[in-house]
Formats: C-alpha cells, structure tokens, sequence
C-alpha cells in the first residue's frame, strides 16, 4: 500500500512538472510569435521547416547569400529576422517533443492510463498547428491562416493550463456547488474572449491596426463608413495580398 502511495505520488508529480513546464514553453511560444509578427519577421525564412535551406541559420557570407538569392530572389536575406523566425521554431519544436514524451508516457506507462485522451487530443492540436505553421509561410502569411494559428498555440495554452489546475487540486474546487453555478457566466465569457482574440488576430494580419487612428472614436466618427464584405474575406486568391497588390 506504501509503495503504491509513492508511485502515485512520483506520477504525480512528473505530470505536474511536465504540465508546468508545458504552460512556461507554450506561453514563451506564444510571446516569440507575437514579437516575429510584429518585427515584420514572419517571412524571415521563406522555406520551412529550414531556413534557407538550412536547418541552422546561414552566417550570411558572401557566397551564402549569393546563392540564396539565387534560391529565393523575391526574398532577400536578412539574418536578424531569420533568427527571429528560427528560434520560434525551435522553440515550437522543443514544445512539441515535451508533447510527444507526455503521451508516450500516456500510452507505454499504465500509471498515466488516464490522460491518454487529453494527451492525444494535445499531440494531434500539437501537430495541426505545425501544418499552420508550414502554411503560415508556405502561403506568404495568409491572414486566415495567421489567426489561426493564434489560436491554435491559445488552445494549446489553455488545454495544459487547465489540465494543470486539475490535476493540483485536491479538494473538488473544480467541481463545487458554487462553481457550478457560475458555469454559465463563464462559458459566456469564454465566447466573448474568444471572439475578441479571433478578431485582434484577424485585424492584425490583415494590417488594420491603424485603420481608426484615434479612440474611442473612429477617424473622429462613431461609425464611420465601412466595408464589411471586403474586410472579411477569408479567403483570397494566391497571388493577392492583403491590400490587393500581389
């Protein structure tokens, strides 16, 4: 019965590591992605999963960036950017692997037979949001695929950070009466957030940030003149850009 007790306890708190340790890498993901959109870095390295090619990014000799140039002529390099991208990538991918070990674990060790759902659920968004990723630069940052992106590594975020309250709460806080009764309120607002998050990103990557440049007021109008239609788009052709050029 002791020995029980200690393995529950060891598994415990393995899964509370690799659950925090998930929440800090997802967050910093998150962060580094923010800072490679809005440094204009998003397209730093136009390949993936490499850059430029490669899987490190080049020093940028004089011979390297002659023939990334001849690579990648609409692109030219730029190192700074390049790591900016880079890191969120390896980042992304370290975040990843902690993901796989979690449900390895899920499924090869019998004392964590209850989150294997959970941890597969998390693997399966895990590698969803690196097809996202792929895309992201694939499709020259498609403002659709942007936002999702967003909020993919949100819901990742927030899977684990819930997972993690779970599993450190002992006394049923998840499941009081009192709780329960403001389930409703909660689920309201978790659709207003989640609204709200999807429309900043949408209004970041299509670069409409400075459409109203004054507040609360809108180019000193309380409803100006808009195009809703045109504004909404998810999906233009290939070859056009956000602001219709190419």
């Amino acid at each position: 019965m002791a020995n029980t007790k200690i393995i529950k306890m060891n598994t415990n708190n393995l899964l509370l590591t690799i659950l925090r340790l998930g929440c800090v890498l997802t967050l910093a993901v998150i962060i580094l992605g923010a800072y490679v959109r809005l440094s204009d870095a998003g397209l730093g390295c136009p390949d993936w999963p490499g850059c430029y090619g490669k899987l490190i990014v080049p020093e940028g000799s004089n011979n390297q960036i002659e023939e990334m140039s001849e690579l990648y002529p609409e692109r030219p390099f730029e190192q700074d950017k390049a790591w900016k991208e880079m890191l969120h990538r390896y980042l992304a991918s370290t975040l990843g692997f902690l993901i796989l070990m979690l449900t390895f674990l899920a499924w090869t060790k019998k004392e964590f037979i209850n989150i294997r759902l959970f941890s597969s659920i998390l693997l399966a968004l895990v590698i969803f949001q690196g097809i996202l990723g792929m895309w992201t630069v694939t499709l020259l940052l498609k403002p659709i695929i942007v936002m999702l992106h967003l909020l993919g590594g949100l819901t990742i975020l927030s899977l684990l950070y819930w997972k993690l309250l779970r599993e450190q709460s002992m006394s049923g806080v998840f499941v009081s009466e009192g709780n329960k009764k403001l389930l409703a309120l909660v689920v309201m607002a978790l659709v207003v957030l989640f609204c709200q998050i999807s429309l900043g990103g949408w209004t970041s990557s299509n670069y409409a940030a400075l459409a109203c440049p004054d507040f609360p007021t809108c180019q000193g109008k309380w409803w100006p003149k808009m195009n809703f239609f045109e504004g909404f788009i998810l999906w233009r052709e290939l070859d056009v850009d956000y602001e219709g050029g190419t």
